[in-house]
């Protein structure tokens, strides 16, 4: 095989395999979508960002003998709500009181007692906020 073939047969051979990686990459991410990759843009898009507002730092005893101690904020849905809260900052601190005090370790250990625990505060801190609160934040969180 005379040179010039050679460095022809080498370049088809490199761009028929940077052709076929890249086609494939492309087809996978714009052509076969996956069901994750839907259901995180729909996730992202349907979380309202709002103004955060701390409530503070709580320390309650769990039922069973242990403690919690959890600094929380909240995401409400636009400034009108945040100033109207602000006046409402007892009642949400009584409530997420008596939602943690409820609590046994068991329901703060895993990442998905923590989701759980997340939406009972956003429906019982909805209650004195008028459905307000968009999401609940757990800024620090130790329990023993």
């Amino acid at each position: 095989m005379n040179r010039k073939s050679l460095v022809i047969t080498i370049v088809a051979v490199l761009l028929s395999l940077g052709l076929g990686v890249g086609g494939t990459l492309g087809a996978q991410k714009y052509i076969f979508k996956t069901s994750d990759d839907s259901e995180k843009s729909h996730v992202k898009s349907s979380k309202k960002s709002g103004p955060l507002l701390p409530i503070g730092e709580f320390t309650v005893n769990l039922q069973g003998g242990s403690f919690l101690k959890a600094n929380i904020t909240v995401q409400v849905i636009d400034e009108k709500a945040e100033v109207s809260l602000k006046e409402e900052d007892a009642f949400l601190k009584d409530r997420v009181n008596t939602v943690l005090s409820n609590k046994s370790l068991n329901d703060v250990q895993t990442p998905a007692a923590r989701e759980r625990l997340r939406e009972e505060l956003v429906n019982q801190l909805n209650e004195v906020a008028d459905d307000n609160i968009t999401d609940v934040l757990f800024i620090s969180m130790v329990y023993q």
